[in-house]
This record gives structure tokens, sequence and C-alpha cells, in this order.
């Protein structure tokens, strides 16, 4: 395993403003500090950098040791993840996270000063609710569901058969490992 030095990643976290204008906005945001997803961002690219025999789905390796990988973030409430969930994928039911890679053509992304990995949204009442399901802290699950979409944007899913599955979740597993996080699958 090779060690990568990456570019500094840049973080974008936005709230909807239903979620800005709760009494409890700051109780909320507080999970969504650009340090920390930074950390996880930065943690899962390295890791997947490292396995040399391992491809991106969706992306060049060269670009992640090259560009300073960018990540956008919204956080929104329970109807606003419903309607979305529904618009999106014909689910009608408030869902974690959605994953929204960039589709942006190679030859575009050779020329742009960063590489656009896409948009993570997540409701944070669903977080929140899951967390307590699983008797695991709100830290522990987001950290898992933030490694999980960043996979996703990355072009892994686990929708495409077993061995898919099978490999994104040892990917999560391993990455989650790197911040003390057990196994969130057992």
């Amino acid at each position: 395993m090779i060690n990568p030095v990456l570019p500094m990643p840049s973080v974008i976290v936005s709230f909807s403003e239903v979620l800005e204008n709760q009494d409890n906005f700051t109780e909320i945001e507080v999970y969504y500090q650009l340090d920390n997803i930074r950390k996880i961002l930065i943690k899962t690219l390295e890791l997947l950098l490292s396995i040399t025999n391992l491809d991106l789905p969706a992306i060049d390796k060269q670009f992640l040791l090259e560009k300073s990988a960018q990540l956008e973030i919204y956080i929104i409430d329970a109807v606003e993840a419903k309607t979305i969930n529904f618009n999106a994928r014909g689910k009608d039911y408030s869902t974690n996270i959605l994953s929204y890679p960039s589709e942006l053509p190679e030859n575009i992304i050779q020329i742009l000063p960063n590489l656009p990995l896409g948009e993570l949204v997540i409701c944070h009442e669903v977080v929140k609710q899951q967390a307590e399901y699983q008797q695991k802290t709100i830290e522990q699950h987001l950290s898992h569901l933030l490694v999980h979409g960043i996979l996703h944007l990355l072009g892994f899913d686990h929708e495409l058969g077993q061995a898919e599955q099978e490999q994104m979740e040892g990917l999560e597993i391993a990455i989650l490992t790197k911040f003390g996080i057990a196994n969130p699958y057992e």
C-alpha cells in the first residue's frame, strides 16, 4: 500500500431554510462541522488511493492526486427528504442520504481547478432516528453515511449485485475502522 498525498479537499455544507429556522438549529449544526467532514473525506480518499489494484468506477485516481476534491453537502428535514426521494427514486419515504455524483465530462474536469465529486443530501431527522434505533451515536452513524455517500459519488454501487455490495461494505468497514468505528453491518 502506498501513502498518497492529497491536495486539501474543500467541503461546502448548507442547510435548508426549514432547519435553519428551527429553535434547535445549533444542536443540529454541530454535527456537520467542516473539519470533521473533511477528515472523513480525506481518510476515505487516502484509503481508496492506497489500494493499488482498486479502480474507482467514476473518477480517474490521478485527478484525486492532482486536484483538490470538492464535496457539497445539503442538510434537510424529513419533509424535503421525502419529496426529493420520491422525485429522484420514486420512493415515498424520507431517506437518510442521497448521493448526486458530478456528471461533468473528463475534458471539463481536466481544466477545472478543483475536482467536483458531487453532492450529498442528508436528512438529519432520519440520521438521528436511525442512530437511536441502532444504539449508536449520531456521530458514528453520520460518519458511516458520509463514507457510504462518498463511495457512491466515486461510482461504487451496492445495488448492482452481491460482489459490488461486498466490495462497498468492505471499503466502508476499512475506512470506519480508521476512526475507531465498529463494523456498521454487525
